[in-house]
C-alpha cells in the first residue's frame, strides 16, 4: 500500500473512532509497525493528528489549528477534512434497472448522512460477475461491503469463501442465507412471506376463496410461496390453490404473453377469482389479458401485483405489495457504518434485520360500494 493510501486510511480511522492503536492498524493495513509510526510522525508534523503511547488520537486537532495562526490555511485544512469521506462502502446489486434503484437510493441517502462514499456495481444476475466484483472491491480497499447475490448464499460457494476471508464488514441485502452459515453473516432483507400473506389476506377479506399465485423463478418467489401456502392452508376445504411457475423469456421473445394467457386459462377453468402476480410488468400484462376477455376488474376478477414499481400505471391501477426498498438500502449502509465504528476486538451480536412490506390498495381489488 502506497504512503498516500496509508495516510488516508489513518485519517479515516481517526475520524471514525477518534483514536487508533499501532499494532491493530498495522495488521489491518498489512505494514510493519515501524512503517506506521513513520506515517504517524509525518501526519503529526502536518498538524493532522497527535501521537500518543501506542497509537494516535485526533482530539487536539482543533486546538492545533487554533495555534497555527494562519487563518486561511486553517480554513483550507478544515475544508479538506470535511470533504474527505470517512469510509468507502461498496455495494453490489443484481441489476440497476428494476427494484434495486430504490435500494441504491436508500443506501446513497445514508451515505450522504454519514459522510461516506458509496461505490455501486451491477452483475446482471451472473454468479461469475458478482464474485469478480466482490474480489475487485475488496482488493481496492473498500471499508465495508453490501452485496445482493443472484440467489441465497450457500455454504462453501466461491462467493461465500471470498466474503468469509475478507477482513471487512459484509452485509447481505435482500437475500436469505444457508442455515449452516447464517450465524456468521449479517443481513437486511424484506419479509416476502409476510408480503404474500398481506396480499392473500386482503383478497380473502374481499370475499375471494379461490386464489392463484403466478411468479417467475427468483429469490423472492420462495418467500411468496411460503406466505401464500400459509394463508390458503388456513382456509381449509373452503379455499382453492392454483400455483404457476412462469419462465423468464429471452429478450425479444413473446413467451411471457403466452404463458400469462395459459395461466389465465387455468384460473378460469378452476373457477379462480383472484391472482397475485410477482413483478409489475407481468401483473400489468396479466391484467390486460383479463380485460381483453371481457372480464371486469375487480367485480369478476381481482389482481394484486408484487413489487409496486409502476403498478398504479396499469389500465386498472393495481393493488400491490410494496417491499421497503428505500429502507433496505438505508438500513444496510447504516449497519455497515456501525460495524466500522465498533472498536476492534470488541464482541458484537450478529444482526439479522427483517423489514416488513406494505400493501397499497387500489382499484384492482376493491369493489365500489
Amino acid at each position: 500500500m502506497v504512503a498516500a493510501a496509508r495516510h488516508d486510511a489513518i485519517l479515516r480511522e481517526l475520524e471514525l473512532r477518534g483514536s487508533l492503536a499501532n499494532a491493530a492498524l498495522a495488521s489491518r493495513l498489512g505494514v510493519s509497525q515501524m512503517t506506521l509510526r513513520r506515517d504517524l510522525l509525518e501526519l503529526e508534523l502536518r498538524g493532522l493528528l497527535v501521537r500518543v503511547h501506542g497509537g494516535a488520537i485526533s482530539s487536539s486537532v482543533a486546538a492545533q489549528q487554533e495555534r497555527a495562526g494562519d487563518r486561511a490555511d486553517r480554513a483550507d485544512r478544515g475544508a479538506r477534512a470535511a470533504s474527505r469521506p470517512v469510509a468507502t462502502i461498496g455495494m453490489i446489486v443484481p441489476t440497476a434497472n428494476y427494484y434495486f434503484p430504490e435500494v441504491i437510493r436508500g443506501a446513497s441517502q445514508a451515505a450522504r448522512e454519514l459522510n461516506c462514499r458509496l461505490v455501486v456495481g451491477a452483475t446482471n444476475y451472473s454468479p461469475e460477475e458478482e464474485l469478480r466484483q466482490a474480489e475487485r472491491l475488496i482488493a481496492a480497499g473498500v471499508d465495508a461491503l453490501m452485496i445482493t447475490p443472484h440467489d441465497a448464499m450457500r455454504d462453501a460457494s466461491p462467493l461465500q469463501e471470498v466474503l468469509a476471508a475478507a477482513r471487512i464488514p459484509v452485509v447481505l441485502v435482500e437475500r436469505t442465507v444457508d442455515d449452516r452459515i447464517a450465524g456468521r453473516l449479517e443481513w437486511v432483507r424484506s419479509d416476502h412471506a409476510y408480503g404474500a400473506e398481506l396480499a392473500v389476506r386482503h383478497l380473502v377479506a374481499q370475499g375471494h376463496r379461490r386464489i392463484a399465485l403466478g411468479a417467475r423463478q427468483s429469490a423472492t418467489a420462495a418467500g411468496l410461496d411460503e406466505g401464500y401456502e400459509r394463508v390458503m392452508a388456513g382456509l381449509g376445504a373452503e379455499g382453492h390453490r392454483l400455483r404457476r411457475v412462469l419462465s423468464t423469456p429471452l429478450v425479444g421473445e413473446n413467451v411471457a404473453a403466452s404463458q400469462l394467457s395459459a395461466f389465465l386459462d387455468d384460473c378460469l377453468i378452476d373457477g379462480v377469482t383472484a391472482a397475485v402476480v410477482l413483478g409489475d410488468a407481468d401483473a400489468m400484462a396479466f391484467t390486460d389479458l383479463v380485460l381483453e376477455r371481457g372480464i371486469r376488474i375487480p367485480e369478476e376478477f381481482a389482481v394484486v401485483a408484487y413489487d409496486d414499481e409502476i403498478s398504479e400505471l396499469a389500465a386498472v391501477p393495481l393493488t400491490a405489495v410494496a417491499p421497503p426498498k428505500h429502507e433496505l438500502g438505508h438500513a444496510a449502509l447504516r449497519l455497515c457504518f456501525d460495524r466500522l465504528r465498533q472498536a476492534e476486538g470488541t464482541p458484537h451480536t450478529i444482526v439479522r434485520m427483517i423489514l416488513l412490506p406494505a400493501l397499497v390498495v387500489r382499484e384492482s381489488t376493491e369493489r365500489a360500494h
